[in-house]
């Protein structure tokens, strides 16, 4: 829906009230529908009411949902009359109809229910009681409170007046703000990284913190880095986040959202931040140093946050030195404090809690608020899943803590080094779930919570919930039926409005508190149920790897999420006892993970890591020879050849080529493919000719089984070609070269990545046999096309860059030279930092040439008075 304006300026909203004829008539003298019209034009908007249209003339269906289309607000003031049946559509009514549209168009719903136990709501009986469709009302007013609303009951006029004058008032204030952010950020061309969470339900802003954030840094620090730090539940998240909206509504030309509960997440993180920016890496270390060195270099108005450190030592070295960003950390860990200007946050003040409570479910009753804020320990979490509750089901304080007290939740929430929390909040988080879940026969809130409790805390995708409910969750006894989409999205909203869960601004994304995620897997834990919520997990997300594993590199994204789903879930997971099922999945989950890693190539340590666990795995339940355990095998090994661990490689890939040459023959693909992996190791520790051995039988076999113009055996022939120089074997190299650029051109087009490499590999045949003319063609090419498709500064285009500069040196166009390497220079330097080898190769190349031109006072200020090109 767009928004057309907000009161108090701008255009007024168009208002479209949804009733039945006995809220028009009653109580005589001022009915409910006269007050909800005085709140509406008090509120500056227009009302469209379908009464304009007398009852006669029955308006078909398709002109009442027309004007409902038209309208930018649905109000929907629901009896127990269900109203009358639309002549064309006569198994709906005119409100039914008027709801379903407003759903479908996408309006904001503002609903409103008279309570029919009120003992005097000042209506007849008669027109009360809905003789002839009452059924038909009461699956109708359990439909729109179950979809995902956050309804509000009225007993009498003023109370309904009042709650919809607010309900507008709140609606307004939400619009205005996203407005703002949007409008601002869409202007000032603001770069948005990581999922940075709405403003949830009920938000309580808490305005001396946010001013805490404004300071300026410690030691009259340029950079500024605030550490929030506090017990989970008390807003440290929210607090950022707000800030973080703040500082896009006014229109910052960065605002970033890492998740750092763990190394591997928050560097992943940094290398989506990177992305957004356009600074190129070769892994996830590098971009998160690009990162940095981008924002000392310039971070005006740039703000990054750290959202849930665990550990200081992994995100001090991504922190700017010097510049002028803003940096905010989150923490449970008092010891991050040191990392910058201390900002601590505490649980509510009793005044604060008190307020909240009385603004979220207008009960007036301090005394009762008071006791239940001290039995939730004044936890800012915990209290507003308790206002949800009390406020949905119309509870007093007193049945609410009589609830809570008789929860047996003594196992759930064990002391932590970060704090105990408060004794009631296990139950709040218990009793929320429970209110969103009731009369939920289709079990798609618990299985959401159940899902989300065991993935990542950094969020999981929607289309992600969408596909399990499709599956179907797991039940006490079996899964629940397979659910639709739409179902589990009003599952979600549910879950929202219970404080259980939050969205992304962009709503792709939904996030549970870690403490939440935490009661509910203590609880699957203790009930049993654990195994089966992680072994459904599990399955959905091998299936999810297995579709990704083809397109990949089309979503690097998605496929760095179902990396840290899957590590998640791993986590998740250790709680189980052992046996069954899960085991086995968990470990073919740990090989896609690897599988995933290598195929990214920017966390190797990470892919190292878990590739060996793997392989231990595999050869104590398998066995040394087992297919899974030759791939373990070979995957390792290539985490260990992208990490420089030569030695290590080779040993690893000369025990899959032996047993796979025994096993499976020396022609088999694999067999093949573990030949040309060890003559790349080979390559790589000086073994030159043993490589080119390998390589060669290699290429024979493909071209004899798979044809000469297979993408393995041009594969093959490029490696071969890279191999021959070395060996003095130059004018092979160049026959080869030619022959892997002419295919690839034909087969897969100029400006496939395979094809720009061939070219750039032939241009450096052609340099080494000095046919410079013909390789400054080619490296014009080639960097003109990963100009264009890969952007100026990719480490391919500025490797690209580089060699035509060395080209044109070759062939006596210094000044040309120069002005490349210049520009080289100067991006690695500002993408990968002064000290990077890159950046020392390009100073040097930038040295010789200036030496070549007779500046050699400005050649010796870069690299001294000698220099050797690197």
């Amino acid at each position: 829906m767009a928004d057309t304006g907000s009161p108090g300026g701008g255009v007024p909203w168009r208002v479209f009230l949804s009733h039945t004829a006995e809220l028009r008539e009653f109580p005589r003298g001022g009915s409910y529908l006269a007050e909800v019209e005085r709140a509406v034009s008090a509120a500056g908007h227009v009302i469209v009411d379908m009464a304009d249209f007398p009852a006669a003339d029955q308006v078909p269906a398709e002109l009442c949902a027309d004007r409902v289309r038209g309208c930018d607000v649905y109000v929907g003031v629901l009896g127990t009359r269900y109203g009358t049946p639309v002549r064309d559509r006569t198994e709906v009514s005119y409100t039914e109809l008027e709801f379903e549209t407003a759903t479908e168009a996408g309006l904001d719903r503002l609903v409103f229910l008279l309570d029919p136990a009120a003992e005097n709501p000042g209506i007849p009986v008669s027109a009360l009681i809905d003789r002839e469709y009452g059924s038909r009302q009461d699956a109708f007013r359990r439909r729109v409170q179950e979809a995902g609303l956050l309804t509000q009951s009225f007993a009498d006029p003023a109370t309904l007046g009042r709650l919809v004058e607010r309900s507008l008032r709140d609606l307004a204030d939400t619009r205005a703000r996203t407005r703002s952010v949007i409008t601002a950020a869409q202007a000032a061309g603001t770069v948005i990284a990581g999922e940075i969470p709405q403003e949830p339900l009920g938000y309580q802003a808490r305005d001396d913190l946010l001013a805490a954030l404004e300071a300026p840094g410690r030691g009259g620090r340029v950079t500024v880095v605030h550490a929030v730090t506090g017990m989970r539940g008390v807003g440290k998240t929210q607090l950022a986040a707000a800030y973080a909206r703040a500082r896009l509504a006014a229109g910052w030309r960065l605002v970033a959202w890492v998740g750092a509960e763990d190394q591997a997440l928050m560097l992943a993180g940094l290398a989506a931040v990177a992305g957004a920016l356009g600074l190129a890496a070769a892994d996830a270390q590098a971009a998160g140093q690009a990162v940095r060195h981008r924002l000392e270099a310039d971070g005006d108005r740039c703000l990054l946050v750290f959202d849930n450190v665990t550990d200081p030592a992994v995100v001090q070295p991504f922190l700017p030195a010097a510049g002028l960003a803003r940096v905010i950390i989150t923490s449970n860990q008092q010891a991050v404090a040191n990392l910058g200007a201390g900002v601590p946050v505490e649980v509510f003040t009793e005044a604060e809690a008190l307020a909240f409570l009385a603004e979220r479910t207008e009960l007036a009753d301090a005394a009762g608020a008071r006791d239940l804020a001290a039995e939730l320990g004044r936890l800012p979490l915990a209290l507003a899943q308790a206002a949800a509750v009390i406020a949905g089901q119309h509870l007093s304080y007193g049945t609410y803590l009589e609830r809570l007290r008789t929860l047996p939740v003594a196992d759930l929430l064990p002391p932590v080094t970060a704090g105990q929390y408060p004794a009631g909040a296990a139950g709040a988080v218990l009793l929320s779930l429970a209110a969103a879940g009731a009369g939920d026969d289709t079990g798609a809130c618990r299985g959401v919570m159940d899902l989300l409790a065991v993935l990542s805390p950094a969020g999981v995708r929607r289309s992600l919930i969408h596909a399990a409910a499709e599956d179907g969750f797991p039940g006490p006894d079996q899964p629940f039926a397979g659910l639709a989409p739409e179902v589990a999205d009003r599952a979600l909203a549910r879950l929202s409005g219970a404080s259980l869960l939050t969205f992304t601004l962009d709503g792709s994304t939904v996030t549970a508190h870690r403490l939440v995620m935490r009661v509910i897997r203590d609880n699957l834990a203790a009930t049993g149920a654990l195994p089966a919520v992680c072994e459904a997990a599990a399955l959905l997300l091998d299936r999810l790897a297995g579709a990704l594993s083809e397109s990949w590199h089309q979503d690097r994204p998605a496929a760095r999420d179902v990396v840290d789903q899957i590590a998640a879930l791993d986590e998740s997971s250790a709680a189980c006892p052992p046996g069954g099922d899960l085991d086995p999945r968990m470990v073919r989950l740990r090989w896609w993970t690897v599988w995933f890693l290598n195929e990214l190539g920017d966390s190797t340590a990470q892919a190292i890591a878990i590739g060996e666990r793997l392989l231990a795995d595999h050869e104590r339940v398998l066995g040394a020879d087992h297919p899974h355990t030759l791939t373990s095998r070979n995957n390792l090994a290539a985490g260990y050849r992208a990490a420089g661990r030569t030695a290590e490689a080779v040993t690893l890939d000369e025990q899959v080529l032996a047993a796979r040459e025994r096993i499976l023959g020396p022609d088999h693909p694999d067999t093949l493919n573990s030949r040309s992996n060890l003559a790349n190791d080979y390559w790589a520790a000086g073994r030159t000719a043993e490589a080119i051995t390998l390589h060669e039988q290699a290429l024979a076999a493909r071209e004899r089984i798979l044809g000469p113009d297979h993408p393995d055996t041009l594969n093959s022939r490029s490696n071969l070609a890279n191999d021959y120089p070395a060996a003095g074997r130059t004018a092979e190299a160049i026959t080869l070269h030619e022959q892997a650029l002419a295919a690839r051109e034909r087969i897969l087009g100029p400006d496939h990545p395979d094809t720009l490499a061939s070219r750039n590999n032939l241009a450096a045949g052609y340099q080494a046999a000095g046919r410079t003319a013909e390789a400054i063609t080619l490296h014009e090419q080639a960097l003109a096309a990963r100009e264009r498709i890969l952007g100026p500064d990719h480490p391919d285009t500025l490797a690209s860059r580089n060699n035509l500069a060395v080209g044109y040196q070759a062939a006596g166009r210094t000044a040309e030279a120069i002005t490349l390497h210049e520009q080289v220079l100067a991006a690695r330097e500002r993408i990968l930092g002064p000290d990077h080898p890159d950046t020392l190769r390009s100073r040097n190349n930038l040295a010789i040439a200036y030496r070549a031109a007779g500046r050699i006072a400005e050649a010796t200020a870069l690299t001294g008075p000698e220099s050797a090109d690197t």
